[in-house]
């Protein structure tokens, strides 16, 4: 009875302060959460309806949010713990809430909503009374489910037309071994071989996965190392925090690189295991195995096996070696840089609607962008508005740096508004990038290419320049790889223009092995360009157009790309990346004290590139 009373005064207290912030912790607007094809479907007012938006923030960019940060676990985060994840993000939520929900029919229609602890205790009983997911599947019905996959992949993938891989002979394995269990097959087990064929075509936007995993199911799965790993000098190393500064320090000064594990050299793990990341370009292949090994259990668990009773580590100092057997732990020690730190902070401030640290002039009247994340202009209110003055703004600096490193990607957008102040007049129109899309509507219109500003030649919005530049490109550019392009799309075009006032000093933009996807794609985009040099190190690369699917029987989910998506010098974006004109490694001091080395060294360049130009003037 206490806690009914207790429900009642939260309630009441919420409908009466409607014009504070919430100060509940634990509240929702509904009542149950479920989810089609990775969508939440919401009760509200006793109805369901698709969810399209909360306040002004697109349900799409919401879920991203989560499935970055809470892994495995994103779906319950988002329907259990909507106000912490709000916050998190950098919205902080009203009592009362604007929604617009869809009903069966598509119909849209805006409601207002009230945050409240009742309604999140509904959501979590609802949760906990539905009835647990299959765990096993019979053998018959995994075969099928593979069958399904292979054909998923031979109708829909576009990865299997560059890879040398025999996935036809991987998938024939799995079967016959599955084929020849006499016991029903666990769901885990058939979806991480599936992850593995699937990442080893090189498809970086692609997945596998069990959404009805339950993490109590395996104890092995959240033990991780006792201490960080990053990368220096494309060696792993073993660190450890430093509470009251923040920094990191040597774990054995003395030997303080990670040699093997359990007597596998580490780079033969990151190989054969941390295959999430095996089709990486290289800097990116080691800094994300170094992730996954971190999360030792998770690795092991992902790749079917058990964990060894002890773990044996041999650290080195390039000559000699020492041997430690340490205890797993629960609790993460996992590396996070200053750097990412403060690309995190700075998107916090973005989703508040404040600008002021995206954006500075440093010593020496250089430019400086940060953009921590390739934003949509359209649903985040007020970044359009914000660069267009930035840039104009900067038309009187000796030179400027675009900040990318860190950017997970997102959508295109800045790309096109860049674009208006980085490609001079006399490279305008741009050709630079070429896509095929999978499909048998070879000469349709493809929604989801024109997203991306992807155009045929024949494209109704094609100019007349625009149609000579891409004869013109075409002249000169050669595919990498051949694929068979019946199987695709006639070519799609990115093809860009100069504004009225472009930028006329040197661009540079500044990457590391963490730039993805479309901010890879920025990247690539203007590379090549006569006052544009890319510094830093060769980015991640990949750019997929994903389409996902579900298995029948297991209800597996899958992402697959159906896209190829090509860079100016013809290489694939996913495996190659976009190499940097000039390249700056990190320093022991950026990964240890987070000081900006590669940000330091490139503004010492740039300024005495200026005085050396000055002086040449005066000869």
């Amino acid at each position: 009875m206490k806690h009914y009373t207790l429900f009642l005064l939260v309630s009441f207290y919420t409908l009466i302060c409607t014009a504070q912030n919430l100060q509940l912790e634990k509240a929702s607007p509904f009542t149950a959460v479920i989810w089609e094809e990775d969508h939440p479907i919401v009760k509200f007012e006793g109805n369901w309806y698709k969810l399209v938006q909360i306040e002004d923030y697109k349900t799409d960019e919401i879920l991203s949010f989560c499935k970055q940060q809470y892994s495995s676990k994103w779906k319950k985060r988002f329907s259990e713990d909507l106000v912490e994840v709000l916050k998190s993000w950098g919205v902080q939520p009203m009592v009362k809430v604007k929604l617009l929900l869809a009903n069966k029919s598509g119909e849209i229609k805006e409601f207002f909503g009230t945050y409240t602890y009742e309604n999140r205790q509904k959501v979590l009983r609802y949760n906990q009374d539905r009835p647990k997911q299959l765990k096993t599947i019979k053998t018959s019905h995994a075969i099928d489910d593979i069958d399904t996959f292979y054909k998923i992949l031979k109708e829909r993938s576009s990865y299997i037309h560059l890879s040398d891989y025999n996935y036809h002979l991987a998938i024939e394995s799995l079967r016959t071994k599955i084929a020849t269990s006499k016991t029903d097959i666990d769901i885990n087990y058939l979806t991480h071989e599936l992850a593995k064929i699937l990442a080893t075509l090189g498809d970086r936007h692609s997945y596998v996965i069990n959404e009805a995993f339950d993490i109590k199911d395996v104890p092995d799965h959240t033990l991780q190392l006792p201490f960080s790993l990053a990368v220096l000098q494309q060696k792993v190393v073993a660190l450890k925090l430093m509470k009251k500064s923040s920094n990191y320090t040597y774990l054995y000064p003395n030997y303080p690189y990670l040699k093997a594990m359990n007597d596998i050299p580490i780079h033969t793990i990151i190989d054969s295991l941390a295959y999430q990341s095996k089709k990486a370009p290289k800097k990116a292949k080691l800094s994300l195995g170094s992730l996954q090994i971190q999360q030792l259990g998770k690795l092991y668990f992902r790749n079917n096996l058990s964990l060894p009773i002890q773990t044996r580590i041999i650290f080195s100092d390039g000559i000699k070696d020492t041997t430690v057997v340490i205890k797993l732990q629960q609790t993460t020690q996992k590396y996070v840089s200053k750097l990412k730190k403060k690309n995190k902070s700075i998107l916090k401030e973005i989703r508040k609607g404040n600008y002021n640290s995206v954006s500075k002039i440093i010593k020496g009247d250089i430019g400086y962008i940060k953009i921590p994340q390739m934003l949509s202009l359209k649903n985040t209110e007020g970044l359009k508005e914000y660069l267009d003055r930035t840039f104009k703004a900067m038309q009187n600096t000796k030179a400027m740096i675009i900040d990318l490193r860190n950017n997970p990607g997102g959508t295109r957008d800045i790309i096109r508004l860049a674009a208006n102040y980085l490609i001079p007049k006399s490279e305008s129109p741009w050709v630079s990038n070429v896509a095929y899309l999978r499909t048998k509507h070879k000469d349709s219109i493809h929604k989801s290419m024109t997203n991306r500003y992807l155009y045929t030649y024949t494209y109704k919005s094609a100019t007349e320049a625009d149609k000579k530049a891409i004869t013109e490109f075409n002249g000169q550019f050669s595919l990498q790889q051949t694929f068979d392009k019946t199987a695709f799309s006639n070519p799609h075009y990115m093809v860009l223009h100069a504004g009225d006032n472009p930028y006329t000093k040197p661009v540079y933009i500044l990457v590391d092995e963490y730039t993805f996807s479309a901010a890879s794609v920025f990247t690539s985009v203007f590379k090549g360009l006569p006052n544009v040099k890319i510094v830093g190190l060769t980015t991640d690369g990949s750019s997929g157009n994903s389409k996902k699917f579900t298995l029948k029987h297991s209800n597996i989910k899958l992402k697959i790309s159906t896209m190829l998506s090509f860079q100016r010098n013809g290489k694939t974006l996913d495996g190659n990346g976009t190499k940097p004109d000039i390249i700056i490694e990190r320093n022991e001091k950026q990964v240890l004290e987070g000081v900006d080395h590669q940000l330091q060294t490139l503004i010492e360049m740039i300024n005495l590139q200026t005085i050396s130009s000055k002086n040449s003037k005066h000869r």
